[in-house]
C-alpha cells in the first residue's frame, strides 16, 4: 500500500496546482488545450479498496474547447457493478470477517459511515432496469474507453481516491496519465482568491457571498468546504442526483467552469498569502 501511495503522489505532484500564481496556473490549464479531458468518477462501497469495491463507474470524454464555449462531448462511459462475493457476506453478515475489516478499516476513516448499507442508499445502487457486470471487466472497459481518446487528461474531484480505487481493484493495471484534481483547483485557488478579495480595501461584496455559502459550521468551530455538493449548490449546480457516478461527472463539468470563470477574474491578483495558509495547514496535518 506505501508503493501504491507512492505512486498516486507522483502522478499528482506531476500535475500539482499548488504554489503557482492565479495567471501560472491557467497557464497550465492552457496547456491541456490540445488534450481530450476526461471527467470520471466512480462509487464504492467504502473508503478502502483493499476491503471496498467499485459498484460504479461514470465518465464523459470531451473536447473542451479551451473552454470559452461549451466543451464538445466526444463520448460517455456509465457502468454498475455487481457486488463480488467477498461484498455480499459484508453486507448479509454482521459477523463475518469481511465486515468486521470494513468496520475496522471504517471507524479509522476520516468520515466514517453508519454501515455499509448506508453507502448503497448514498449511492442508488440497486437501480431497477440496469446491468451490473462484472468488476475487473467493467474496469478493462474503462481503461479501454480512456484509450480510445488521444491525449487522454483524467479530470476527478479529490482524484487521489478514484486513482487508488482503479489501481487496487484492477491489480495495478491503471496507467501514468496526466490527472487533473478539481478539489485543489479549488483549494488553492478558489477559497484563497475570495479570501483575498474580501480583505482587500474595499472589500467584495460579491466574493463574500460566494464565501459564505461555502461555509460549514461544525459546533462552535467551521471551515470553507471545497466539497463538490457544497461548492455547486453554491453556484446554482443541482445537486439532486449527488453520489450517481454519471450525474456527479455532470455536476463536476458545470462545477469545474463556474470556478474557472471565477479564478480568471482574479487574474493578476496576488492570492500567496492566503494560499500559503492553506499549504501551512495541510503540512501541519501531515506531520500528525
Amino acid at each position: 500500500m506505501n508503493l501504491l501511495r507512492e505512486y498516486i503522489r507522483e502522478i499528482l505532484t506531476e500535475n500539482k496546482l499548488s504554489g503557482r500564481t492565479i495567471d501560472g496556473m491557467l497557464n497550465l490549464l492552457g496547456e491541456y488545450a490540445d488534450n481530450t479531458w476526461i471527467f470520471f468518477d466512480t462509487e464504492t462501497t467504502g473508503m478502502h479498496p483493499d476491503s471496498a469495491q467499485l459498484t460504479e463507474i461514470g465518465a464523459i470524454a470531451v473536447d473542451p474547447n479551451t473552454w470559452e464555449s461549451d466543451a464538445t462531448v466526444l463520448g460517455q462511459f456509465n457502468e454498475k457493478i455487481k457486488f463480488t462475493d467477498k461484498t455480499r457476506r459484508l453486507m448479509s453478515d454482521p459477523e463475518s470477517e469481511e465486515r468486521k475489516e470494513w468496520e475496522k478499516k471504517n471507524l479509522a476513516s476520516n468520515r466514517p459511515l453508519k454501515d455499509p448499507q448506508a453507502v448503497l442508499a448514498m449511492t442508488r445502487y440497486g437501480e431497477k432496469g440496469r446491468s451490473y457486470g462484472d468488476e475487473q471487466e467493467v474496469l478493462d472497459q474503462f481503461f479501454e474507453f480512456v484509450d480510445g481518446f488521444s491525449n487522454p487528461l483524467l479530470v476527478a474531484q479529490n482524484a487521489a481516491f478514484d486513482l487508488k480505487f482503479l489501481n487496487v481493484r484492477s491489480g495495478g493495471k491503471l496507467k501514468r496519465y496526466p490527472v487533473l484534481d478539481t478539489r485543489q483547483l479549488m483549494q488553492y485557488y478558489l477559497v484563497p482568491l475570495l479570501k483575498t478579495q474580501i480583505k482587500a480595501e474595499k472589500g467584495d461584496l460579491a466574493a463574500q457571498e460566494l464565501l459564505d455559502k461555502l461555509y460549514i459550521r461544525k459546533g462552535n468551530w467551521g471551515y470553507h468546504s471545497v466539497s463538490m455538493g457544497v461548492v455547486s449548490k453554491a453556484y446554482g449546480i443541482s445537486i439532486d442526483d449527488w453520489h450517481n457516478a454519471l450525474a456527479d461527472v455532470k455536476m463536476m463539468m458545470e462545477m469545474y467552469k463556474k470556478v474557472v470563470q471565477t479564478i480568471r477574474m482574479g487574474m493578476g491578483i496576488d492570492i500567496s498569502k492566503e494560499q500559503g495558509r492553506v499549504l501551512a495547514r495541510q503540512k501541519k496535518r501531515t506531520k500528525r
